[in-house]
């Protein structure tokens, strides 16, 4: 991976105040995992982490990859991002233990961003782990320090084999695992 690759040109994004979905008396939200008052508050539609989900077990022999669309926002003293979008990568490089963005991944993914999502950010990267477990790897956090260094950036790592996943960001200089909140697709009206 070259330094030159950066998947958008990186602006300061300022949060919109919007109150938490899990104060919202009208979403449904699950908390996943230990999620600390202090952490990035992450929030995962349904909808998202099934696409996410499928896309990560249609090849177990080789790790794939994309990244998380969304957005950015405080309430009170809570920092949170919503992740309403995945752009999956279709130009890469990949082996059964390593997952590559390259120049030709970043121009795919602006594409496919632009004319899914507009102008929403990414707001982090996801990429798989089959049979090798949940955590970053040292080039994983090289990735993650050097392209998705931004305070409402994370890294969500699947397994698709084992059926786990887990999410990770960056707190004190450090990358930590984290947990997320799992907001459920609206239940239907009924007739």
């Amino acid at each position: 991976m070259s330094d030159e690759l950066q998947f958008e040109d990186v602006q300061t994004i300022v949060p919109e105040d919007r109150l938490l979905p899990t104060l919202d008396p009208k979403r449904r939200v699950q908390a996943m995992g230990t999620i600390q008052q202090d952490d990035l508050h992450i929030f995962l539609r349904e909808e998202i982490l099934r696409e996410i989900i499928i896309y990560s077990k249609s090849n177990t022999s080789r790790e794939l990859g994309g990244v998380l669309i969304g957005d950015f926002y405080k309430w009170k003293s809570t920092y949170w991002i919503e992740i309403v979008g995945y752009v999956k990568a279709v130009r890469y490089e990949n082996t059964s233990a390593s997952f590559k963005f390259t120049l030709d991944t970043q121009e795919q993914i602006q594409r496919d961003k632009e004319k899914r999502f507009n102008d929403k950010p990414i707001v982090g990267w996801q990429h798989t782990h089959p049979h090798y477990g949940i955590f970053l790897s040292g080039y994983d956090q090289f990735i993650h320090n050097n392209f998705f260094s931004q305070p409402w950036h994370v890294a969500l790592v699947v397994d698709p084999c084992a059926d786990t996943m887990g999410f990770f960001q960056t707190k004190r200089s450090r990358i930590v695992a984290c947990g997320f909140f799992y907001i459920l697709d609206p239940v239907p009206a009924s007739r």
